[in-house]
């Protein structure tokens, strides 16, 4: 999430990618409930006690209707060494927004990797890094396989996990849950988005790693386009902020059994562009703390 831009915000309606299906074309967001959504998950991160650091949306961007801009999580990707890959993005749209963002990770004290161009597509949207386990999960959508593995090597893990789904970015497709230890303890997954070779890749994952599989199968498209945007969850240690209730008994179940704290951010007028909190919000590491959320 980065600052608002001074002017609508897809005032002159959503302009969709033909590969996000959550985007709602033509459709003008409210401008007075963006600034309530946008000011109320500041406070409610906030108020969690996680510092918060902001970067300007720039006038260069506003001048050129970069909107998506606001979707941080797609600029960069970070590991528990305070090292970031800066992205690099599919869509031509979207293609000169990383520029915007590593003066300032530069400034904060983080080591700016880059991927070499062309031939190396990644978007953070399409990572999850989970610290202790120092493990990256990828998807390939808007990834490509050799983008994927460029940015396993650059960010040090120990092990990398491809999973290809229908959604234009895996967060629209899992989610992780972690404990108030970090450890990744659940795997929210939408099944409906996977083919069967995919979704056994994410079967034996969970069952390797002993992570709970929280599998939901929506087969009515609205219903799972609800479903994803309420997955698309910020995922810290011992709490999830959604948009959205969770309509799932078993995984309502999973987060009171582990005392998870779930708490509920409206974000409606950034869904009707496809992103949701995960996609507004970046987490970064130093190390031996809490993650510090960039807002950028």
């Amino acid at each position: 999430m980065s600052e608002l831009p001074t002017i609508d915000w897809w005032g002159d309606g959503i302009k969709a990618y033909p590969d996000n299906d959550m985007m709602k074309s033509g459709a003008v967001p409210n401008q007075s409930l963006v600034v309530q959504e946008h000011q109320t998950l500041i406070n409610n991160i906030a108020n969690l006690g996680f510092d918060i650091v902001f970067i300007p949306f720039s006038q260069q961007l506003e001048d050129a209707k970069k909107y998506d801009f606001v979707f941080t999580r797609d600029h960069f990707m970070c590991n528990k060494d305070k090292e970031v890959v800066i992205s690099n993005m599919k869509l031509p749209q979207r293609l000169e927004e990383t520029d915007f963002v590593k003066k300032t990770l530069s400034d904060l004290g983080y080591t700016v990797k880059t991927l070499p161009e062309n031939a190396h597509i990644a978007e953070g949207g399409e990572f999850f890094y989970l610290p202790n386990e120092n493990m990256l999960l990828a998807g390939c959508s808007r990834n490509n396989q050799a983008g994927a593995e460029k940015v396993a090597e650059l960010m040090n893990v120990n092990s990398l996990h491809i999973i290809i789904s229908e959604g234009y970015h895996l967060d629209t497709a899992i989610s992780p849950i972690f404990n108030h230890h970090h450890d990744c303890i659940g795997l929210m997954c939408a099944e409906e988005v996977f083919d069967n070779n995919n979704y056994e890749i994410v079967k034996n994952l969970c069952k390797h790693n002993n992570w709970e599989l929280l599998s939901q199968l929506n087969t009515d498209k609205e219903k799972s386009l609800k479903a994803r945007a309420a997955m698309n969850c910020l995922t810290l240690p011992g709490i999830l902020i959604s948009t959205d209730n969770i309509n799932d008994s078993r995984t309502i179940e999973f987060i009171h059994e582990n005392n998870i704290e779930f708490i509920v951010s409206e974000v409606s007028q950034f869904n009707l562009s496809g992103g949701s909190v995960h996609c507004l919000t970046t987490v970064s590491y130093t190390h031996l703390t809490l993650p510090t959320i960039l807002l950028v």
